[in-house]
């Protein structure tokens, strides 16, 4: 009988507990790591998104420094031109040779047809895409991400008018173009840097829009409620809504039954949900933007209420009249936000 020891021999293998062990571990690690990947994507998209809204504001600048006032925000084709009157365009591009854009300019033919002016409006442009702004309805017409501020009262299209738009812009129109315009002027100048007594650092420019489902249905968040009861125009103060009467529209908008889907679209369009806000009610209400009226496009009507809406969590990206570049979060005070959008209030609000 040998008298060596038994050397037991065991698999190089894993057994199929340890391969379940690393497995699990695996997916512990992911699970951890994801969110912090997503997280780090976002915030690359929302530094973009920034950058984007500060070359738009240099823009601004250079236009304010070329023709000594910041453009308004609705543009005509030339005398003697037949166009419906909402066939105009908006500040987006009176801006494009100031941010080499000249090409896209030179396309839009101010003696021809309207047909050709929504196919150059309707392309896709980069610098007015926010990279977050990924949803349905994103890549239809031509995304438009910023808009641009016509203050805190609900006046909206051409009721937004030199008088009543107490914000950064104006939307009112010279002349008619239906028919044929007469008028020679395409606009009328926006307002000067003396028409901000509260100071450009103190008064929004601009801020986020969101593009809409694509569909004209349903209570969707990023679409627009229209043709609801007319709360707007009813209030005691337009320039600044109380918190109950700002409920009312919020009430009168979600029960709206009738929808567009295209906002966030047609960056070269005035309209609000095209390329203008106001600041009526905080960033990304939680109540549908809308208003009165039954417009065809985004929204061309007297009233309603527009704020700011993003896909960054809790805030949105803003300019001001300075061309500083701030956050602000969805939880600003109503007051606070609506003094931000007017322009010589007396009460210069800060964030």
């Amino acid at each position: 009988m040998s008298d060596e020891p038994v050397i037991e021999r065991r698999s190089k293998g894993f057994t199929l507990v340890e391969l379940l062990v690393v497995i699990a571990i695996i997916a512990v690690l992911i699970g951890l790591l994801l969110p912090a990947v997503q997280s780090a994507r976002e915030a690359a998209r929302r530094s973009s998104c920034s950058n984007k809204l500060k070359q738009l504001g240099l823009a601004m600048h250079s236009y304010l420094s070329a023709r000594k006032s910041f453009p308004s925000n609705r543009f005509h084709p030339n005398a003697g031109t037949a166009w419906q009157n909402w066939d105009c365009m908006g500040a987006n591009y009176q801006l494009l040779p100031f941010m080499e854009q000249q090409e896209v300019f030179d396309r839009v033919n101010l003696d021809g047809s309207a047909g050709a002016m929504y196919t150059v409006i309707r392309s896709r442009v980069d610098v007015f895409v926010c990279p977050s702004d990924i949803g349905p309805g994103s890549n239809n017409w031509g995304p438009s991400n910023y808009g641009w501020s016509t203050g805190s009262s609900p006046h909206t299209s051409g009721n937004a008018n030199r008088s009543n738009a107490n914000g950064f812009i104006h939307t009112e129109g010279r002349g008619n173009n239906n028919p044929s315009r007469t008028e020679i002027n395409n606009a009328w100048p926006g307002f000067t840097e003396s028409q901000f007594a509260d100071g450009l650092s103190k008064v929004l420019m601009g801020s986020e829009l969101i593009c809409g489902s694509g569909a004209d249905v349903g209570n969707v968040p990023r679409n627009i409620a229209i043709g609801v009861s007319d709360v707007f125009s009813t209030v005691a103060n337009r320039n600044f809504p109380t918190q109950a009467e700002v409920n009312a529209m919020g009430s009168a908008l979600e029960g709206a039954g009738t929808w567009r889907g295209n906002g966030g679209q047609q960056w070269g369009w005035y309209g609000h949900a095209s390329a203008a806000i106001n600041t009526t009610v905080p960033p990304n209400w939680s109540s549908p933007s809308g208003g009165s009226g039954t417009p065809g496009l985004a929204y061309d009507h007297p009233w309603g209420v527009f704020p700011p809406r993003s896909r960054h969590p809790g805030a949105v990206n803003a300019i001001f009249a300075d061309g500083a570049v701030a956050t602000i979060t969805n939880s600003i005070q109503l007051l606070t936000f609506q003094r931000l959008g007017h322009r010589s209030d007396g009460n210069a609000a800060g964030l």
